[in-house]
């Protein structure tokens, strides 16, 4: 069973979120509603330009890091992650870019989010 399937057959709606990172800098990805934890089950990120390392936190950058990739100059990744869940309710999932010049990323996440 995969990862989402599970998450669906106990009755939570997917949420997909999509954001463009430029540069060097930190936003927020995911902000849940209030009191739910968030539980991401797929990622794809796609680069332009440039090459660099995304970092995911959950929180704030002094936050738990989720995870970090290197993507590389104009290419698309999938890594199979999941389930990653939030232990905590209300953390937004930040994403933080170190291009090694002047990249842009699309960030594509998809998950739940749980009560």
């Amino acid at each position: 069973m995969s990862t989402a399937n599970f998450y669906l057959e106990k009755g939570f709606t997917p949420a997909f979120r999509t954001v463009l990172v430029n540069s060097a800098e930190t936003i927020a990805v995911w902000t849940p509603t209030t009191s739910t934890r968030v539980v991401l089950t797929d990622l794809q990120i796609t680069s332009t330009a440039q090459g660099g390392t995304l970092a995911f936190y959950f929180g704030n950058l002094a936050g738990t890091k989720i995870f970090e990739f290197a993507v590389g100059t104009t290419t698309t990744i999938s890594p199979g992650i999941g389930p990653i869940e939030s232990t905590m309710y209300d953390r937004i999932v930040f994403v933080k870019a170190n291009p090694g010049g002047d990249g842009l990323y699309r960030v594509n996440l998809q998950g739940f989010e749980l009560p």
